[in-house]
């Protein structure tokens, strides 16, 4: 899971409230309910001594927001000058929390939003395609050429000919099509691609896009010109598999840095601390309902944690919090993903938290 969109939470001295409440709308008193569960948590911060000031900026979001359509999470984030994260989250939270301290409640933030799969959306036929990049835009592809794209029904003199030109508009304009598909992959640095269309529109538009492209291509069978907006359902299941293939990969990566003892994978608290004291996290690996509630202290450089002041060789303890949250903070301070462990998932983390390394530090470098 990438943590480039928490990073910014560094950017505040804090303390922070951090709130992941179920925002659902899909009942005549869904408003009032909201403000109620709301209420609940916020007495909850207020009892952990949250700043006033920090309430008042999330009683302002909380009741100015959008109602959302249908079932909804809702996450925030915030000191006592602005709110820092606001998310919607497609399913709500089993219970809301709401927590107070000198880190954000990262571990919660990252369970209820989860990881963003940028996805574009084409749906091609023959003539053409309607393509929906990361951004929400739709744009409508087609050659404009004029050339014909239905083959003639009964053989005749001269419909070879003929339907060779029909294969050729077909193949202009998936090319057209996937020249703007490229554009929108790479413009939204794109980890999935839904191709909505018949078989042959598909294969036609998977041979005229690069490798790259083609390589994250997932397809959906339809003849009926569904457009991209019709297929989110759909969507939404090929990208929960591209999240649990990459979760999965680097479970493996784990296991196998683990086995060959070069240095490449650490698990425990004390090893994990001193690789990321050494910026050479680059995949940090949390097990929740393992993970201790040891609390870390961490210096001015959110990557200087330790369980101890003196470990913070060269720079001085600003705050302390609990482990799990110290180190996603310092995982999002220097460009490393952090993967959640799962029950019944195949590894084996001391004190809940495992590493694999950019480069070996300690003993094994």
């Amino acid at each position: 899971m990438r943590t480039d969109w928490i990073r910014t939470l560094n950017d505040s001295d804090g303390p922070f409230a951090t709130v992941v409440l179920d925002a659902t709308h899909d009942t005549a008193d869904a408003t009032e309910q909201y403000r109620l569960r709301w209420r609940e948590l916020r007495e909850r911060l207020a009892d952990d001594g949250a700043d006033e000031s920090a309430l008042t900026v999330l009683d302002e979001a909380v009741t100015a927001a959008d109602a959302p359509d249908g079932t909804a999470g809702r996450v925030l984030v915030a000191d006592a000058a602005r709110v820092l994260l606001d998310r919607h989250t497609e399913f709500p939270p089993e219970r809301g929390t709401a927590a107070w301290g000198a880190v954000p409640d990262l571990l919660g933030v990252l369970g209820a939003v989860g990881e963003d799969v940028a996805t574009v959306v084409v749906a091609v036929d023959r003539t053409g395609g309607r393509v929906r990049g990361v951004d929400g835009t739709v744009s409508e592809v087609s050659t404009d050429s004029g050339g014909p794209v239905h083959k003639a029904s009964t053989a005749g003199p001269g419909e070879g000919t003929a339907d060779a030109r029909v294969e050729e508009t077909w193949k202009r304009n998936a090319q057209a099509v996937a020249e703007q598909v490229e554009k929108s992959v790479r413009a939204g640095n794109a980890g999935l691609l839904v191709v909505v269309g018949d078989a042959e529109s598909r294969s036609r538009l998977r041979d005229e896009l690069p490798p790259a492209s083609a390589g994250i291509m997932a397809e959906i069978e339809n003849t009926g010109g569904t457009v991209p907006e019709q297929v989110d359902d759909t969507v939404r299941a090929a990208a929960d598999e591209v999240r649990e293939t990459r979760r999965g990969e680097a479970l493996s990566s784990f296991a196998t840095a683990s086995g060959r003892g070069d240095g490449l994978a650490v698990t425990g608290l004390g090893e994990v601390t001193g690789a990321t004291r050494a910026h050479a996290v680059e995949t940090l690996l949390v097990d929740p309902a393992a993970v201790p509630g040891t609390e870390l202290v961490a210096g001015s450089d959110p990557a200087a944690v330790g369980e101890k002041a003196d470990e913070l060789v060269g720079d001085t303890p600003v705050l302390s919090g609990p482990a799990a949250n110290v180190l996603v903070r310092a995982a999002a301070a220097t460009g490393a993903a952090v993967v959640l462990v799962h029950p019944g998932d195949d590894v084996t983390l001391t004190d809940g938290v495992g590493a694999v390394l950019r480069f070996p530090v300690g003993p094994a470098s």
